[in-house]
């Protein structure tokens, strides 16, 4: 936004402004969805939100798009990026802001904001983008964090790892990685493969990559194997075994073991842990 240390986007199904897609940036993130029910995909966990979501990322968490696990209907988004520098020196000169960056050391591995609290900050979220001026929008944002702050206890931490070594060229090239999981994880994709794309050895990709993010190649193609299959168990009516070949797994034993392990619940059991979700919200319109 021209003028502004930060950037606010709302955004309102059908006229999403970003497909669905795993990414980072080294902002943090403020991400508030006023009503609904789904799952959350950010770093290595996916976990359930009720009635609404509100959440402080972290710079560098990776994560997918926030509708990309909604099972409600009418997604909408309230999103803020920030830079963790302005607020830290406005800390050292300012005690008052002091709290803020403790919120911040905090929600450098996520949090999730619980109860009412949620639409409450939300509602000031909301104002926010009312606001006419970039200077008042800026004081508005001080006041949700202050809020945010002044919590106790009703918060989670979402436990979420980020990137771990990112400069501006590490960046560029995990973000490549992503960029070619995304086109390919239906398909067979070897760390060789990957490490041509980007003009590296084999063993340096799998060295930097393991480095950069904590996790190996193989770990994160999985993931985003797993939050493929999830989204299709959702929305579609395809077997389990189809759709564990949609998502690039060719034995549905391997399938049903790494579901379980990154979801808890078997995929059938997944499926219809959403559709009795799903028509308990429609009986209740």
């Amino acid at each position: 936004m021209e003028g502004s240390s930060f950037f606010m986007s709302h955004n309102k199904a059908p006229l999403l402004c970003h497909l669905d897609f795993w990414h980072f940036h080294p902002e943090f993130e403020i991400v508030y969805v006023p009503h609904g029910k789904g799952r959350r995909f950010v770093g290595h966990k996916i976990s359930r939100y009720e009635d609404g979501d509100l959440i402080l990322l972290g710079p560098n968490i990776p994560h997918n798009a926030f509708n990309f696990g909604f099972e409600s209907t009418g997604y909408e988004e309230y999103v803020i990026q920030f830079k963790s520098s302005q607020i830290e020196e406005m800390a050292d000169s300012f005690p008052e802001f002091s709290r803020i960056a403790k919120l911040l050391a905090a929600a450098r591995t996520g949090i999730s904001v619980n109860g009412e609290a949620r639409h409450r900050i939300g509602e000031l979220i909301k104002k926010m983008f009312e606001l006419p001026s970039s200077f008042q929008r800026l004081i508005q944002l001080f006041i949700v964090l202050r809020e945010m702050s002044l919590l106790s206890g009703d918060y989670e931490d979402l436990e979420a790892s980020k990137f771990l070594s990112i400069n501006s060229v590490h960046a560029k090239r995990i973000g490549r990685v992503y960029e070619l999981i995304q086109q390919e994880y239906q398909n067979n994709i070897s760390t060789r493969q990957i490490a041509g794309e980007l003009a590296m050895t084999e063993s340096s990709f799998c060295r930097f990559f393991k480095s950069a993010t904590g996790k190996s190649f193989k770990q994160a193609l999985t993931e985003v194997r797993i939050q493929k299959a999830s989204a299709l168990l959702t929305h579609s009516e395809f077997s389990v075994a189809s759709i564990a070949s949609l998502c690039g797994f060719n034995n549905i034993s391997l399938f049903n073991r790494f579901f379980k392990e990154t979801t808890q619940m078997t995929p059938n059991g997944y499926r219809r842990s959403i559709r009795v979700k799903m028509e308990t919200v429609n009986s209740a319109k």
